[in-house]
């Protein structure tokens, strides 16, 4: 039997990728059984599309640079107001009938400030568009009653409520996105196992994958052919 010390590198590497490559078949097969096990393990599951409504608060302009700066300031400083739980609770007696609790609008509300701080953008995300407008609406003029009572002034106010809403994630699109995972998943634990097979295997596919030390028995040399002659 003839002696040689494997090396693992680059070669073996190569090589490796090359057997995934030469057996990519049995990557999409797998791939594809996994494609079907996700469609089934998600059959009959609901479609929610998630709808988001905007509305918009700014500074009133006074002409007066330095309140105009303690506006910002102010703005600046309460707008985690928004998510709390009074402007929450306040918000919910300006929309009336409705089986939300303030916990459930903190979670549907979010909210941006431009650069500047003299504008503010207040979204609200739910599974019903006219929930979401309302709710955005509703966060606004809650926001602004409480500014107007802890600042004593009328500075934040509503530049534009909220109309509509539009679809922030499509529940069809996430739903193939799921079963679109379970094949790449199904497609990569097949190619990793041929990979670390071949990785690991005592079979010798090139010459590369060995090198001469002390230890090791020549046996013969063969001489490469020119293929030229």
């Amino acid at each position: 039997m003839m002696n040689y010390t494997r090396m693992f590198g680059i070669a073996e590497i190569k090589v490796s990728i090359i057997t995934v490559l030469k057996n990519i078949k049995k990557c999409f097969v797998l791939g594809f059984a996994f494609f079907a096990f996700g469609i089934i393990l998600t059959f009959g599951q609901g479609i929610e599309n998630y709808y988001t409504a905007s509305s918009s608060l700014y500074i009133a302009g006074s002409g007066d640079y330095n309140k105009t700066v303690s506006a910002v300031q102010t703005l600046t400083n309460y707008t985690s107001l928004i998510k709390s739980q009074r402007v929450a609770e306040r918000a919910l007696s300006i929309m009336g009938n409705t089986t939300l609790s303030y916990k459930a609008i903190q979670s549907m509300v979010s909210y941006s400030i431009s650069g500047s701080g003299i504008d503010l953008t207040i979204r609200a995300i739910s599974t019903d568009a006219d929930e979401a407008v309302n709710i955005a609406n509703a966060v606004s003029n809650a926001f602004v009653e409480e500014m107007r009572i802890m600042t004593e002034t009328d500075t934040i106010q509503i530049l534009s409520a909220a109309n509509n809403a539009v679809i922030s994630n499509n529940g069809l699109i996430d739903l193939w996105k799921t079963r679109l995972l379970f094949f790449f998943a199904g497609f990569a634990i097949m190619a990793f196992f041929i990979f670390a097979l071949e990785l690991f295997s005592d079979k010798i596919r090139s010459v590369d994958q060995c090198f001469i030390t002390d230890e090791d028995t020549i046996l013969g040399i063969i001489p490469e052919l020119d293929n030229k002659k």
